[in-house]
């Protein structure tokens, strides 16, 4: 059975192999962090977008609904327009 100061060295050692390793993959999660809250912006950005496309959207959908009746009635207005006698 290995004495308390084997047991103390292989530990050290233990650690001093993984510290490299551990290092990288702290690095590593703070690179996915910044991605993460760069991600997070552009996705509020773009609902801000989409939400205003869709307020736009709605404004263009109601002038073409009003460019139909406008339609509606001067087809009705021509309708009742005496016809032109033909030669």
């Amino acid at each position: 059975m290995p004495t308390q100061e084997e047991r103390l060295a292989a530990l050290e050692q233990t650690t001093k192999e993984y510290r490299p390793v551990l290092h990288n993959f702290a690095y590593e999660l703070a690179m996915v962090k910044g991605l993460i809250i760069d991600q997070t912006g552009i996705s509020q950005e773009l609902r801000g977008d989409v939400s205003e496309v869709k307020k736009q959207l709605d404004r263009i959908e109601t002038r073409l609904d009003r460019l139909d009746q406008m339609e509606a009635l001067l087809t009705r207005i021509l309708d009742n327009l005496p016809k032109r006698p033909t030669e």
